[in-house]
Formats: C-alpha cells, structure tokens, sequence
C-alpha cells in the first residue's frame, strides 16, 4: 500500500501540514522523512513497540540499535545526562549536520544520536519529540536520495511520507563513537572527517615518516614530543590529554625497536625512544595526522605517488627542512648525534610554532 506523501518547500514548511505529519507519527505509525543525507524512515522514541515495527520494516534485528534523530540540542538533554564538555564541543560545532554522536550513556553500544541539517526534518521532530531513525531503504538496498525511491522501497510500511525534494548533501553522515574518557573513533567516514574533528576538539596530530622507523623518524618524534611538553609546561606522558598526538611510521617496516644509537642520542639530548616500536605507514596515519612531516625527499615522493589525487593529504604533507635529512643508518654515534641536532633545530624553527597552541 502506498502511503500518503506530503510535498513541503524545504526552507519553508508548512506548519499545518508539519502538525498533521506529526499527529500520525505520535499515533504510532511510522514516517519518511528528508534529511540533508538520505532519506529516513522514523518513529518516536521510547514508545512502546516503536524500535520493534521499526525493525521489521528495515528487517533488522530489534536489539540492533538504532540512531536517534533530534531536532534541537534541548532534546538531547533529555536523553543523557551527563555530555563531558569534550564531547559536547563536537556536537555544538557540527549539529545540525552530517554526524551521528554515539554517547557513552553506561551501556555496551552507547547511545547514537544525530541532528539533521534539514529544516522538515527538525521542525518536525520539534513536534514529535525525538525519532529513532534509519535510511528508508530495505535490508541491502541503497539509501534513498529522494522521496519516490524511500517509497518505491519501504512506503509500505509507514503510515505518512514527506516530500521535501532531493537531499542536498547525498552522502551518508560520519558516525563517531565517543568512550567514557572523550576517546573517539570514526566507525563510517562521511563528508565530516577526522581532521575536522580533531581540530574542534582543540587536537593536534603530527606524524613524521622515514624508511625504516628506527633512526630518523623515532628521533624526530621523540623531540618533537619533548619540546612540546617544555613549551607547555606538561610531562611528555600528559601530552595527549592536552591534544597533542605525536606519531612516526615507515614506508618500509620490518618491526623491531629504534636503533641502539638513536636511543643513546635521545637519551643523551632528554628525550625518550626506549618504547618505540617500528610501525608501517597505513592510510588511516596519513588521514588522521594534521601535519605530515617526511625526513627525506624520497619519503615525500613515496606518499605522494601513493595517495595521488588526495588532496586534503597532499595539503598536509612537508618536508622536514629543504633538504631532507640524511640516513644515519650503520654510521657511528656522532653521525647519529648530527643527524638528531638537525632534525631539532628543523623542528624549532620550522614546525614547532604551527604545531604548539598560540
């Protein structure tokens, strides 16, 4: 059966027509509605039954949970208690918007939580109290970019659908999930990405890449970790809860710890490179990072070749001074020493400042 479908102007939604929609959602039965995304499909929060016939029009398991859509940051209040002002950062820089916030609220799977950038959307859930929503789309089918095909999909099983025109973003949300100390992962990459969020959480990753990730690269990020905890003040351990990441990989990984050298030198000029780990250079390194810092020109090409065309990277990637830093790799300590003294004065007077916080 198809269901009845309301046509509204999307900056301009008739309020009689919203108040309608409403009243058949608050009765019970299910809606489609836009969002700036895809469209959903949706039905009130917490009524009885509701995440059931929810379910099984998405044919998905009824425990599996589903996002809850509100229509301004008032509702959200009114569903967890305590948001850490880490947290609530994000969602008062991207809400509304193309994020999905999943909340620590004491359970295993949290609490998802979106507000959508579309005006219908809202204004109704301004109405009837927050949604808990999915793409109206079947188990397996895309999601739907206009209302035809959310009802073309699953209009049989709501009871009112609106029409607010094409989605204007058409890509699916970020979804992050936060943990209990402000942590975050992103479980879907949308049009909102990691760099973005990291920098409205006040973060800041720097990510230096050799060859091997035992000499050069481990030095620079012992020192560059260092002279951040001097600069502000903080032990290099309590760098991260004041959002600095300071990282190194390789282009090429065979495991194994930094060099003997490299840790005597490190020693030698207070820094620490006992712990390290050689790490292999991965994609989501390079996406995550702020800043890309090679220690060669064969290390800057290396990236480039491999991530062509992506430009939110290659916007971010540098050589650590003009010339590169030579490997030390075999030398004796005094050329490790040398290579170090210039890895920090490149750090000092190169980077330090765009990395430290004014």
């Amino acid at each position: 059966m198809t269901p009845r479908t309301l046509t509204l102007d999307s900056e301009n939604p008739d309020p009689d027509l919203l108040r309608e929609a409403a009243g058949i959602v608050t009765a019970g039965d299910l809606v489609i509605f836009p969002t700036e995304t895809v469209y959903g499909i949706g039905t009130v929060h917490g009524m009885a039954g509701a995440r059931e016939k929810l379910a099984v029009a998405k044919e998905r398991p009824a425990d599996q949970p589903f996002t809850v859509h509100i229509g301004s940051l008032e509702q959200l209040d009114s569903l967890v208690t305590e948001i850490p002002d880490r947290i609530r950062h994000v969602i008062d820089t991207f809400f509304p918007g193309p994020l999905t916030v999943i909340l620590p609220d004491g359970s295993d799977s949290g609490v998802g939580v979106r507000c959508p950038a579309n005006t219908i959307a809202r204004e109704l859930i301004q109405l009837t109290g927050p949604l808990i929503a999915s793409s109206a789309n079947r188990r397996g089918a895309a999601p739907p970019l206009n209302c035809k095909a959310a009802v073309d999909s699953i209009g049989s099983e709501v009871g009112i659908a609106i029409d607010g025109g094409p989605c204007k973003v058409a890509e699916a949300s970020t979804i992050i999930r936060f943990d209990s100390r402000g942590a975050f992962e992103i479980l879907r990459q949308g049009l909102i990405t990691r760099s973005m969020i990291s920098k409205a959480l006040g973060e800041f990753r720097v990510l230096f890449v050799c060859t091997g990730n035992t000499c050069r690269s481990p030095m620079a990020e012992a020192l560059c970790k260092q002279l951040i905890a001097d600069r502000e003040g903080v032990p290099v351990e309590g760098l991260s809860s004041h959002g600095y990441h300071v990282e190194s990989a390789a282009l090429y990984s065979g495991g194994g710890p930094a060099s003997e050298h490299a840790v005597t030198v490190m020693g030698e000029m207070n820094a620490n490179a006992k712990e390290h780990v050689s790490r292999q250079l991965n994609h989501e390194m390079l996406e995550s990072a702020d800043l890309v810092l090679a220690l060669a020109p064969n290390h800057l090409e290396g990236i480039r070749h491999a991530c062509q065309g992506e430009n939110e990277i290659l916007d971010k990637l540098f050589m650590i001074n003009p010339t590169g830093v030579a490997d030390p790799v075999g030398g004796p300590i005094e050329i490790y020493r040398s290579c170090a003294s210039e890895i920090k004065n490149a750090i000092v007077h190169q980077w330090l400042e765009r990395i430290v916080k004014p």
